[in-house]
């Protein structure tokens, strides 16, 4: 059965809310509000008869633009409250959601923060949306409303969500709510660089191409689709004092995985086993992650070093073609890594498809640097894919809103037996 993200016991959703951890506890990101656009109070408008939105046009704007945009945010927002089950949008002041038709915005839409909510007993904000008036009527437009749909419900909800971490979900969520395919070289930009942690504030491309790593979590690990999202935004509330200038840093979107995942893959499995298992799931995903090491059978001992160092829920690959093995071959591999970080190391068989034969994790300490085994039986195999997963620091747990994290190196031994 799987877990549901909605049913984590209250516990969780209580992570550090006690009234003495406000002040020790870390930074969130940077509370900056924004202001509509210049002027915007006397653009044309229309307003949805159905749901309390808006959407306005500079002068002289094509009235089917607005007429386009209202029809795409109307089923965006049917959507997201209806079969996502996410909160609506916060309307700002005069009890209005507000959707500004503008030139050039990056990835086509956004949600930005407007005002947060005096009386509120936890962190909630209302939003307004800044949407690209050059986008046709169909699937970009669609896309584009239903993210900035899906940022303002985050902005509503957990409004102390990484930026990484709010790109990536609000590019998920936009995927399940309109029948459009969107994201593919952003996809390309985060299986190019598998080494980097899974959320990366700095880079809005590999963010949304993170939205396989949510994806993911959600298909297996929530009970309906979008699930995964709505849960951990209603299970990490935060508490941000009034005359601060950045967001609570407790609990993150990964504080809840971290609790709600135990036992997820089995008894006595962790978070750790999570991402392991999305290393290899990325792997063979389509695309696929960079492999940057791929070697011929190694007939004597070979000695590899990670190409680029692995940070916190990043992974590295080295792909072993058996081309050259004799009969009865196997395969001893001996990892080592430094000090202070954590990894999981796990053998995949592949055959000549690329269909997985057996995907077998190798053993180390909790604390160790060090893990090997013999690979065996190797019979109708036609690679070997040896998967290093980082799972994090053995001083602190991840953090996503450090936008910076310590990646450690490894060494790889291959001998042919």
């Amino acid at each position: 059965m799987k877990p549901t993200f909605l049913a984590v016991t209250l516990a969780v959703a209580f992570l550090g809310t006690s009234s003495g951890a406000w002040a020790a506890e870390p930074e969130g990101p940077p509370i900056d509000f924004a202001s509509p656009p210049d002027g915007a109070w006397a653009w044309t408008r229309g307003c949805s008869l159905r749901h309390p939105f808006c959407v306005h046009a500079p002068p002289r704007a094509p009235t089917d633009s607005i007429l386009a945009a209202l029809a795409a945010t109307d089923r965006a927002w049917d959507v997201a409250t209806g079969a996502l089950a996410l909160a609506p949008p916060d309307p700002e002041s005069d009890g209005v959601w507000h959707v500004y038709l503008v030139d050039g915005v990056d990835e086509g839409s956004t949600a930005l923060l407007a005002a947060r909510d005096p009386l509120a007993h936890f962190d909630r904000a209302s939003s307004f949306a800044l949407v690209d008036r050059d986008l046709l009527p169909g699937c970009a437009l669609d896309f584009a409303v239903a993210r900035a749909v899906a940022r303002a419900s985050l902005w509503r909800m957990a409004p102390a969500t990484d930026e990484g971490s709010a790109r990536a979900e609000t590019q998920m969520l936009a995927r399940l709510a309109t029948p459009c395919y969107v994201g593919y070289d952003e996809e390309r930009t985060f299986q190019d660089e598998p080494e980097r942690a899974v959320v990366d504030p700095a880079s809005p491309s590999f963010d949304q191409g993170a939205a396989l790593f949510f994806e993911w979590l959600d298909a297996n690990f929530a009970t309906y689709p979008g699930a995964l999202i709505a849960g951990l935004s209603s299970l990490a509330p935060t508490r941000t004092g009034a005359r601060v200038w950045r967001w609570s840093g407790t609990p993150t979107g990964f504080d809840v995985l971290r609790v709600s995942l135990k036992n997820a893959l089995g008894t006595g499995s962790t978070l750790d086993d999570v991402l392991a298992r999305f290393a290899v799931h990325r792997a063979l995903a389509i695309p696929p992650a960079r492999i940057r090491w791929h070697v011929p059978w190694p007939a004597k001992g070979r000695r590899l070093a990670s190409a680029i160092p692995v940070a916190p829920t990043g992974a590295s690959y080295v792909l072993v073609d058996m081309a050259g093995a004799p009969g009865s071959a196997k395969l001893r591999v001996e990892a080592s890594w430094e000090d202070f970080g954590r990894m999981r190391w796990e053998i995949v068989k592949l055959d000549a498809q690329g269909a997985v034969l057996a995907d077998v994790p190798v053993t180390s300490l909790p604390l160790g640097t060090s893990a090997s085994m013999t690979v065996e039986p190797l019979d109708g195999v036609d690679r070997v894919l040896v998967v290093g997963a980082n799972v994090g620091s053995t001083e602190h747990t991840f953090d996503p809103d450090e936008g910076w994290w310590e990646p450690h190196g490894w060494l790889l031994t291959l001998e042919g037996e």
